[in-house]
C-alpha cells in the first residue's frame, strides 16, 4: 500500500457550483483508474474530475457552500488528506447567465401567440462581486442609506447608482477579506468581457460569414417576390386557387358521384354488418331458449336495451318490437317454470335471478317462498292422505282377523311409522329449501327492490303454519294407537319414529329458525316421548292384569315368606321390561330437547301414577285370586277333610315333584288363600325394594308414593287372608270344641281318680296339628301367625266353656286343670299373649290342688302325656323350634 494523497494548492480557491478547479499535491494516483474518489467541501465530484497526473486533477466543484476540504482516494493509497480549503457560494443566476446547476424559475404567464412579455423588473442582474447574498438577514435600513445617499440608488441600471448603497444593502455583513475576493472578481471579469468579444468572433469566423451569406439571399429573393406579385400578393393568390378549384370540379364530377355511390352502399353494408347482432338476435333468442341457455338471452338483451334502447330507426324500433314479444313470452315461461313444484332450490334461484335481470314487474323471490310453502302444506296434506288410505286398506285385508293379533298391529304399527318418516323427510326437505331462499330474499340477494318490513311477520307465520300442520298431522299419526303389539314392536316403532322426529328436528336447528316453529317440533318430540312411556307402563299394566289367567298355582319358590308362585316375580319382570323400554327408548333427551323426568313435571308424575297403578293392579290381582272359590269350600272344614286334602312338602323340593302340576290343579281354596298370603308377603318384602332398586339403576326418581301405598295394601290384603283364613278355618274348629267336650253326657265321681284328659283335647290339639300341617306346607316360617291365631280362638273359647260351668267337685277340678295344662303344654310354641291370658284365667278360676298326692298324679299324667303324645307334639312345634 502506497503513501496516502496529499492536496498542498488548489485554484481558484473560491467559486460557485461548477467552478473548474485545478487540484495540485502529491500522489493523487497512478493512473486514472486508481482514482477512486474526490469531494470538494463533502460533496463528491468524481463524475468531474480529470486525472492529468499523479501531482494534478481537474474538476468542477459540486454544490457545496462555505468551506472545506478536498480530499482524495485512490485505491494505491486510500484516503489522503489537504492542506488547503475551497469556498463555495451561490451567486445569482440571470436568463442568459450559465450556469453547473439547474434553475428553476417561475414561468410568466404565455402571450396568445407564444412569446414570452420582458419586464424590465423581472429580471435581476447577478452581484458585480460573485458574492453569495443568501443567509444575509439583517438587512440595512432602507431610511439610513436615503439619508447617507441622498438623490441615489442601489440599482445597478440606473444612473444614479451608488456603490456604497449597494454594499450596504447587499454586504453590509460579508467580511471584508470576502470583499476583496469579490474586487478581484469583478475585475477578471471585466478583464474577461474585454477580450471575450474579439475572440468570439476569431472563433466563430465561418458562421458568421455563412449567417450573412444566407441574409443577402433572403433579401434578394423578397426583392424578386415583391417586383413579380406587386406589394399586395393575396388576392392574386386567392383567384388562382378559386379558379383550381372550378377546373378541378368540372374534371372530377362524374368520378365523384360514383364515388358517393359508392360510399352510399358501402355505407350500407357497414350498417348491416355493425348491426348483425341486432338482426339476427330475434332467432337467437328462439335458438338460446331452446337450448335453456336463459342466461345468454339476458345478456344479450341487456346489450341490445343499451344499444338501440333510444333509437329513431323505424326498422331497429320493428326489431326491438319482435324482441320484447319474444323477451314477454319468455318471462312468463320463466315464472311458470319457477312456481313448477317440485324444482331444487338451485334451479328455482335462477329462474328468480333471470326474472329480476329482465325487470319483471312482480317479487319473483316473494312468490317463489310463497309457492314452496304452498307446496309443503300440499305435500304434508298428501301424505297424511296416503298413508292413512294405505291404512285403511290393510285394515280392510285383515278385517277377518281378531283386532288384537300382533300380525295386524305390525302392519299397522309400520303403515304409521312410514307416515312419520314421510312426514318428516317432507318438513325437513322443504324447509331446507324455503328458509335459504328466504335468508337470501331478506339479505337483498334476490330482491330487485327492497323487501316489505311486514313479510319478515309474513314468512315467519308460514314457517310456524307449516310446522303446526305438521304437527297435527304427526300427533295424529304417532300419539295414537295403544299397548297392543309386542315388545319388540312397541320399542321398534318409537325408536323409528322418534329418530324420524329427531333428525327432522336437527336439520330445521342447522337452518337457525325462529324460536316459535323450533318450539312447536321440540314439543311433538316431547310428547311422543311421554306418549312411548304411558305407551309401555300401560302395556305392563294390561299384562300384570292379565296374571289372574295367567295363575297356575304352580309352587316355584320356597322362601321365608313361604310358597310363592310366579306371579312376584312376573310382576317385578313387566316392571323392570316397561322401564328398560322406556329407558332405551324415549329417557333420553336429544340436542336441545327437555329431560323428560323433571322433579315436578307432568311425565313424573305420569309415570308415578302408572306405577301405582300397576302395583296395585297387582294387589287386586292377589285379592281376586286368594277370594276365588267354590261354596263347597266354605263346608270343607272338618279335621277329616283338611287331613284329606294334599300337602306341599315343606321346603323346595316339594314344588318341584313329579306331581306338582296336578297338585296345583287340585289345591284347595285355603291353600290358594295361603299361597296368595305368602306372594303378598314376598312382594312387600321383596319385591317392591327390587322395583325400587330398578327405578334407581335406570336413574328414575323413585315412586315413593306408590311403592308406599303398594306396601299398605298388601299388608292390608295379608290381614284380610288371614281373617278369611281364620274365620272359614278356624270357626269351624272352635265349634267342635263344646260339643266334643260335653259328649257323652257322663258325669264323673267327685272322689274318682282322673287318669287322662277327655277326648276333646286330644281332638283340639289333632285339628291344630292338621292346621298347622296345611299352613306350614304352604307358608313355612311364616305359618305361626295363622296356628297363632286359631290357637288364641281354641283358648278364648276353653276359657268361656270352663268359665260357664265351674266344677264343683274335686275330681271335676282335678280333670279340668289337668286339661287346661295339657292345652297349654301342646300349643306352648304358639301361645299369644291374649291366649296365655286365657289359659291362666280359666287354671286361676279353677280350685288349686290339695295334697302331694295330687301334685304327684299331676305331674306323672303330664310326664305320661308327653310321652304318648311325642310325636304330635313335635309335629305341632317343628317349625317353631327350628325358627
Amino acid at each position: 500500500m502506497g503513501p496516502p494523497p496529499v492536496v498542498t494548492g488548489i485554484s481558484p480557491k473560491e467559486g460557485p457550483p461548477g467552478t473548474r478547479v485545478t487540484i495540485r499535491g502529491e500522489f493523487l494516483g497512478t493512473t486514472a483508474t486508481d482514482l477512486i474518489g474526490l469531494k470538494i467541501c463533502g460533496c463528491e465530484c468524481l463524475l468531474s474530475a480529470e486525472w492529468k497526473s499523479k501531482n494534478k486533477i481537474v474538476a468542477r466543484s459540486g454544490p457545496c457552500k462555505g468551506r472545506g476540504d478536498i480530499i482524495v482516494t485512490t485505491k494505491s493509497g486510500g484516503e489522503g488528506t489537504s492542506t488547503v480549503q475551497f469556498r463555495g457560494y451561490h451567486e445569482s443566476i440571470g436568463p442568459v447567465k450559465e450556469s453547473a446547476v439547474w434553475v428553476e424559475e417561475a414561468a410568466p404567464p404565455s402571450l396568445p401567440w407564444g412569446r414570452r412579455p420582458m419586464s424590465p423588473t423581472a429580471y435581476t442582474p447577478p452581484d458585480p462581486l460573485g458574492l453569495s447574498t443568501e443567509g444575509d438577514d439583517c438587512k440595512f435600513p432602507e431610511e439610513e442609506l436615503h439619508e447617507l445617499f441622498p438623490d441615489s440608488s442601489g440599482k445597478l441600471c440606473d444612473e444614479n447608482f451608488q456603490p456604497g448603497w449597494y454594499l450596504l444593502e447587499h454586504h453590509s455583513n460579508t467580511s471584508f477579506e470576502d470583499l476583496k475576493a469579490g474586487m478581484v472578481f469583478l475585475q477578471r471579469k471585466v478583464e474577461g468581457q474585454k477580450e471575450g468579444q474579439l475572440s468570439f468572433l476569431k472563433a466563430n469566423t465561418g458562421a458568421v460569414m455563412d449567417q450573412l451569406d444566407r441574409l443577402v439571399l433572403l433579401k434578394n429573393m423578397y426583392e424578386d417576390d415583391q417586383r413579380k406579385n406587386g406589394k399586395e400578393p393575396l388576392p392574386s393568390l386567392q383567384a388562382a386557387i378559386e379558379e383550381s378549384i372550378t377546373l378541378a370540379d368540372s374534371l372530377f364530377s362524374e368520378i365523384l358521384s360514383r364515388k358517393e355511390n359508392a360510399d352510399k352502399t358501402r355505407e350500407a353494408l357497414s350498417l348491416l354488418t355493425r348491426h348483425k347482432f341486432l338482426f339476427q338476435l330475434p332467432a337467437s333468442i328462439d335458438k338460446n331458449i331452446r337450448k335453456k341457455e336463459y342466461d345468454l338471452v339476458v345478456n344479450d338483451y341487456t346489450r341490445v336495451k343499451n344499444l338501440f334502447g333510444n333509437t329513431d330507426v323505424k326498422l331497429f324500433q320493428k326489431i326491438l318490437d319482435e324482441i320484447d314479444k319474444k323477451i314477454e313470452d319468455l318471462k312468463e315461461n320463466l315464472h311458470t317454470r319457477m312456481k313448477t313444484m317440485p324444482i331444487n332450490v338451485q334451479e328455482q334461484t335462477k329462474y328468480i335471478r333471470l326474472l329480476i335481470s329482465l325487470n319483471w314487474e312482480g317479487d319473483a323471490a316473494w312468490i317463489a317462498i310463497t309457492t314452496r310453502k304452498d307446496y309443503l302444506m300440499n305435500l304434508l296434506n298428501k301424505v297424511k292422505d296416503h298413508f292413512k288410505q294405505k291404512e285403511e286398506q290393510e285394515l280392510g285385508d285383515k278385517s277377518r282377523r281378531k283386532a288384537k293379533e300382533g300380525e295386524g298391529e305390525g302392519s299397522w304399527s309400520a303403515v304409521r311409522a312410514g307416515a312419520c318418516a314421510a312426514a318428516c323427510g317432507a318438513l325437513a326437505a322443504e324447509l331446507h329449501a324455503l328458509w335459504p331462499l328466504a335468508r337470501r330474499y331478506f339479505a337483498g340477494e334476490l330482491a330487485g327492490a327492497p323487501a316489505d318490513p311486514q313479510r319478515h311477520a309474513d314468512l315467519k307465520e308460514m314457517i310456524t303454519s307449516a310446522v303446526q300442520l305438521f304437527s297435527t298431522h304427526v300427533r295424529a299419526c304417532v300419539l295414537s294407537g295403544g299397548a297392543a303389539a309386542g315388545a319388540d314392536t312397541l320399542r321398534a316403532r318409537l325408536l323409528a319414529n322418534l329418530r324420524s322426529l329427531r333428525e327432522a328436528y336437527e336439520s330445521l336447528l342447522k337452518l337457525d329458525l325462529p324460536s316459535q316453529p323450533l318450539s312447536v317440533v321440540e314439543k311433538i318430540i316431547f310428547d311422543y316421548r311421554v306418549h312411548g312411556m304411558t305407551v309401555f307402563l300401560q302395556r305392563a299394566h294390561k299384562r300384570v292384569k292379565g296374571l289372574v289367567e295367567k295363575e297356575t298355582w304352580k309352587i316355584q319358590e320356597f322362601s321365608e315368606y313361604g310358597a310363592i308362585t310366579d306371579l312376584p316375580h312376573l310382576l317385578e319382570t313387566y316392571l323392570i321390561d316397561a322401564l328398560s323400554s322406556i329407558h332405551k327408548c324415549v329417557f333420553t333427551s336429544g340436542r336441545r330437547e327437555t329431560a323428560l323426568l323433571i322433579e315436578g313435571s307432568e311425565p313424573l308424575n305420569i309415570l308415578q301414577k302408572h306405577t301405582q297403578q300397576i302395583l296395585l293392579a297387582f294387589v287386586s290381582v292377589l285379592q281376586e285370586l286368594a277370594l276365588q272359590h267354590d261354596d263347597q269350600d266354605f263346608n270343607n272344614t272338618s279335621l277329616s277333610v283338611a287331613l284329606d286334602q294334599p300337602l306341599v312338602a315343606g321346603g323346595a323340593g316339594g314344588a318341584g315333584g313329579a306331581g306338582g302340576a296336578g297338585e296345583a290343579r287340585a289345591r284347595s281354596w285355603q291353600q290358594r288363600l295361603l299361597i296368595a298370603a305368602a306372594n303378598a308377603a314376598y312382594a312387600r318384602r321383596v319385591t317392591l325394594p327390587r322395583v325400587a332398586a330398578a327405578f334407581d339403576s335406570f336413574e328414575f326418581p323413585t315412586p315413593v308414593i306408590a311403592l308406599q301405598t303398594t306396601k299398605d295394601a298388601l299388608s292390608n290384603l295379608e290381614s284380610s287372608i288371614a281373617e278369611t283364613y281364620l274365620e272359614h278355618k278356624g270357626d269351624p274348629l272352635v265349634g267342635t270344641i263344646e260339643p266334643s267336650m260335653y259328649m257323652g253326657r257322663h258325669k264323673i265321681d267327685p272322689d274318682a281318680i282322673v287318669d287322662d284328659a277327655r277326648p276333646y283335647v286330644y281332638e283340639i290339639i289333632n285339628n291344630l296339628i292338621a292346621v298347622h300341617a296345611e299352613v306350614d306346607s304352604i307358608c313355612g316360617a311364616a305359618c305361626s301367625r295363622y296356628v297363632s291365631d286359631i290357637c288364641e280362638t281354641v283358648c278364648e273359647e276353653v276359657s268361656r266353656l270352663v268359665a260357664s260351668a265351674p266344677p264343683p267337685a274335686r275330681a271335676p277340678a282335678f280333670r279340668a286343670r289337668l286339661e287346661a295344662t295339657l292345652l297349654r303344654l301342646a300349643t306352648a310354641a304358639h301361645l299369644t299373649r291374649k291366649a296365655e291370658n286365657y289359659l291362666a284365667e280359666t287354671i286361676a278360676s279353677i280350685p288349686p290342688l290339695e295334697t302331694e298326692e295330687e301334685k304327684k298324679r299331676m305331674d306323672t299324667l303330664i310326664q305320661d302325656f308327653k310321652k304318648r303324645m311325642e310325636l304330635q307334639l313335635a309335629s305341632l312345634n317343628c317349625n317353631m323350634e327350628t325358627v
